[in-house]
């Protein structure tokens, strides 16, 4: 479709009766942008960021795009920003930076005003070099499917080239600021666009187009590989107490076995396949970790789940009748409780009036119900098979520091109620 039958109105019909917000910086390419928002019946606003680093030339370009505003009657936003400072600061490149402040600030205005989505002009020739920088850094088949759109950003002149934006815009008469900042090549995005592609546009004269096709191609595969992880989370992702469990047999199942690693836990943080599949042919009970994930090396699976926060590891509660919340669902009756799984009966005689919940001791044991003799918690871990994760997630009763129940598992017989017990206490604790 040629740029000049874009119709926004065919193209984004979920905009209807809803207020978009335009990112313009004053060139030629969001000022094309505003000229076919402009000619739609949709509702728009403009918001303009001065990175202050290029002097009086930002401030040229602000004072564009208010008179662009101005002229079409609608609503404008400016921002004036330090951006070396923040980049200073928050120790990232000067675009880095430009980008994290007009993002960050693109959200702010969305949620104060009632505004549904952002509109950027970003172009085909901006996905050429995105696509050439990110292979120059080794990137996934992510990186190469070229800049995404989502709900709430959205980029309509993704299939046109920049000399078409040119030609529109000379066509209608568009005033524009030229960047000149865009002819040096201090940023690598500024070499490949003056530099690589230019040379090798002599070569392949319909560059882009081609590249289009190909990005296409690259976005259809992407959409295959995504089908294929949910459908290998939807089978071999089990919900467990403690998390997500995996199969070693299925995750050893997979090839070629580097690459979907990576993609099926890249989302949990984990981005490096050789430390998984390091992970993966170690011992029981090794375990790694990204910012927001853990995965442990259990006996014949891995187990996932999100790092938990700390919490405090003790709780001291009264051994009276009692209906509590917190730290966990707790009640504390004198009549039998219908919940058997999670409760136990005790002889209130045998207990201190303060009862502790608190994580496993080193050294403690306990006399399990159904066994002879006493058991090391440590040893009735092992014996039952807990995991790492369980075992860290597990949470006992204890008297006088010695275990009345270990919860939810198995009492302690020495404090249960007997045919010799003249006071009987139900005490439910639900960890879930």
């Amino acid at each position: 479709m040629s740029i000049k039958s874009l119709k926004i109105e065919d193209l984004y019909p979920q905009l209807k009766n809803k207020k978009s917000l335009l990112a313009v910086s004053g060139g030629v390419d969001s000022i094309v942008l505003t000229h076919l928002f402009s000619n739609s019946k949709f509702k728009f606003c403009i918001a303009h960021c001065n990175y202050n680093l290029r002097g009086k030339h930002s401030d040229n370009d602000a004072i564009l795009v208010k008179n662009l505003a101005n002229s079409l009657d609608v609503d404008l936003f400016l921002k004036k920003v330090d951006t070396i400072e923040y980049s200073k600061k928050n120790k990232c490149s000067i675009q880095m930076a430009a980008r994290d402040i007009r993002y960050n600030w693109f959200n702010d205005l969305l949620i104060e005003n009632d505004i549904s989505c952002v509109i950027t002009a970003h172009h085909l020739n901006d996905q050429l070099e995105t696509f050439l920088i990110n292979i120059s850094r080794g990137s996934g088949i992510n990186g190469l499917i070229g800049i995404p759109e989502t709900n709430k950003l959205i980029r309509p002149l993704l299939n046109y080239t920049k000399e078409e934006l040119l030609a529109y815009a000379n066509e209608n008469n568009l005033k524009w600021n030229e960047d000149k900042s865009n002819l040096k090549n201090d940023y690598l995005r500024n070499s490949i666009r003056n530099l690589v592609i230019p040379e090798w546009k002599k070569i392949i004269p319909d560059l882009e187009k081609y590249f289009q096709k190909t990005i296409n191609h690259i976005g259809d595969a992407s959409k295959a590989l995504n089908i294929q992880i949910d459908d290998f989370k939807k089978n071999f992702f089990i919900n467990i107490e403690t998390g997500i469990k995996i199969d070693l047999k299925d995750i050893n199942k997979l090839s070629p076995k580097e690459f979907f690693l990576h993609a099926i836990f890249k989302q949990y943080g984990f981005i490096h396949p050789l430390e998984l599949e390091k992970l993966i042919n170690s011992s029981p009970g090794k375990l790694i970790s990204s910012d927001s994930h853990e995965l442990l090396r259990d006996r014949e699976c891995l187990i996932l789940r999100k790092k938990i926060e700390q919490i405090k590891m003790s709780h001291e509660i009264n051994l009276i009748p009692q209906k509590l919340k917190f730290p966990f669902n707790i009640e504390i009756s004198l009549e039998p409780l219908h919940d058997i799984i999670n409760s136990i009966e005790v002889d209130p005689s045998l207990l201190n009036s303060i009862l502790e919940i608190k994580k496993p001791y080193v050294g403690a044991y306990f006399y399990p119900t159904g066994m002879s003799g006493r058991k090391k918690l440590s040893k009735y871990f092992k014996d039952e098979k807990f995991s790492s994760f369980e075992k860290e997630n597990q949470w006992i009763l204890t008297s006088n520091n010695m275990v009345v129940w270990v919860i939810g598992k198995r009492a302690d017989r020495r404090f249960l109620s007997n045919i010799n017990s003249n006071k009987r206490m139900y005490i439910r604790i639900d960890l879930s």
